[in-house]
């Protein structure tokens, strides 16, 4: 029995385990120490996002005298729901609220076509000059808005569009208007990643280019749609800086333009006396109120904007 078992610890498969035994738990040491520093890096940035919500959250549900108590910092003594009355009075929310959904909703269906179009044209299609208008659509990427804002206000005054919402509507569907030059990026390099089999085996079967583009690639360009139409929904929601110079009427204003004159419309509503406008609790709380539509499509379309983030594809032939 211990000659056996000397040969058994002498096999040469039985050494070879041994001799590797260190080195397997190194990689698996190895494996677990990124694996945790992958974890603390993203602990530490998830944290830089949610700490301004939490402090909104906990900041509208105080009162004013917890909001000046300094030993109450994150709960309040008593959740104080006034301050969510307050704001959604002095923003005229709904009004305010349908406005913004018009121009977000709108500008965001006309990037998504404008730009889809454009994006495949780029992408699919090679003629003369395409690289250089290409590189135009760069530079206009590159060109901060505010150099040319003096120039689109004379234009859009002459067309006689300030105070309508064709400023925000008509150069999204020409592939423009907020960020238009990113989201033609987008899907240019998403349709270039694709195969050119899949045009080929179509045109074979008869169809023309807009017939392949509209049954064939835009379909597969599913994940494209979902980013940009998250990003365009976004920045459009959140803009104040071309509303607040186009339109200069209160019945056109947006939520974000709504939020600067919160004290003054408060003051108005509940009467002169009070100072509901002029304490940040009710300030947090109209801001919730803006953000609170951005919570919700992200909580209702999580898994396809998941998606979409995870197989969006930036190569390219």
């Amino acid at each position: 029995m211990a000659g056996i078992g000397v040969k058994k610890i002498l096999n040469p498969a039985v050494i070879k385990q041994i001799r590797e035994h260190p080195v397997r738990y190194a990689r698996k040491g190895k494996f677990l120490f990124f694996k945790l520093l992958t974890y603390l890096v993203l602990l530490e940035l998830s944290f830089i996002f949610v700490l301004p919500i939490l402090y909104i959250i906990s900041t509208s549900t105080k009162s004013i005298e917890d909001f000046l108590d300094s030993t109450i910092v994150w709960i309040p003594s008593a959740i104080h729901f006034f301050n969510f009355e307050q704001a959604f009075k002095g923003m005229y929310y709904m009004e305010s609220l349908t406005q913004s959904l018009t121009i977000t909703l709108l500008a965001c269906l006309g990037q998504l076509i404008s730009c889809a179009i454009t994006g495949y044209g780029f992408g699919r299609y090679k003629f003369p000059g395409s690289s250089f208008l290409f590189g135009l659509v760069l530079l206009t990427l590159l060109v901060p808005p505010q150099t040319i804002i003096i120039s689109l206000y004379s234009l859009f005054k002459q067309l006689g569009w300030i105070n309508t919402l064709y400023p925000f509507i008509i150069p999204s569907f020409f592939a423009h208007g907020l960020r238009g030059a990113l989201f033609i990026l987008i899907f240019r390099q998403f349709f270039r990643s694709l195969p050119t089999e899949i045009e080929e085996a179509a045109r074979i079967d008869g169809a023309g280019p807009i017939r392949v583009f509209t049954t064939i690639m835009l379909p597969l360009a599913k994940p494209a749609i979902i980013i940009v139409g998250l990003f365009s929904l976004v920045w459009h929601w959140n803009d104040y800086y071309e509303p607040v110079l186009y339109l200069n009427r209160e019945e056109f204003y947006t939520l974000p333009i709504r939020l600067e004159s919160l004290g003054r419309n408060i003051n108005d509503i509940f009467g002169a006396n009070t100072d509901a406008g002029l304490n940040e609790p009710v300030i947090m709380a109209a801001c919730f109120l803006i953000v609170a539509p951005l919570f919700i499509l992200y909580i209702v379309g999580q898994s396809f904007i998941k998606e979409g983030i995870e197989r969006t594809g930036f190569g390219g032939e």
